[in-house]
């Protein structure tokens, strides 16, 4: 569950009235939380607003039957600090980690406002011009990761998210490093230097 797989929920599908509850309410203090972008398996990522900064952001909620699994914490954690860590332009920033009044974990990330590579590629062939300033990207974000240890693990089209910033309409976010690792630090060779 990332914000690319849930920045829309899938055509008829139904949303849980637990996930839909939060909206309305404030979380950690100071998130209110104003929408539901999506729900999967792992939990819900919602759009809030930090109410002292005013500033849109996304929080991704584990639901609470996860909250108590040991395993699904450590991932949703690693994600944390993987993310806390990963300075850089073309990886998602985390902020926050903390728990809801009901004992769910959360996690504060930026928030995206783009498409996921896999809907960019669901609309048919991109040129090769494109294909390459994108793929450069997401080896920059890597070269990032690995030169601190880190291997997402779980790079896929809908951990890639495609905005538009400084009038670049193909900026690069990697996103969804809940199943990374942490290694010796290898060296990284970009594909496409």
């Amino acid at each position: 569950m990332d914000q690319a797989e849930s920045a829309q929920p899938p055509p008829g599908s139904e949303t849980s009235e637990g996930a839909k509850r939060l909206v309305g309410t404030t979380v950690g203090g100071r998130y209110k939380v104003t929408s539901l972008l999506g729900e999967g398996g792992m939990g819900a990522v919602y759009l809030v607003e930090h109410m002292l900064m005013r500033k849109r952001m996304a929080l991704k909620v584990l639901n609470a039957e996860l909250s108590k699994n040991r395993e699904m914490v450590a991932r949703f954690e690693r994600e944390a600090m993987a993310a806390a860590h990963l300075e850089h332009p073309n990886v998602v920033a985390a902020t926050d980690l903390g728990f809801t009044d009901e004992g769910a974990l959360f996690l504060v990330l930026e928030f995206i406002d783009g498409k996921s590579l896999r809907e960019v590629l669901n609309f048919g062939p991109i040129s090769s011009a494109r294909v390459i300033h994108i793929a450069r990207q997401i080896s920059s974000a890597l070269q990032r990761a690995h030169s601190v240890g880190i291997v997402h693990r779980d790079l896929k089209p809908e951990n890639v998210m495609i905005m538009n910033r400084d009038g670049d309409p193909d900026f690069v976010k990697v996103l969804d490093f809940g199943l990374a690792t942490h290694h010796a630090r290898t060296p990284v060779v970009a594909v496409f230097a």
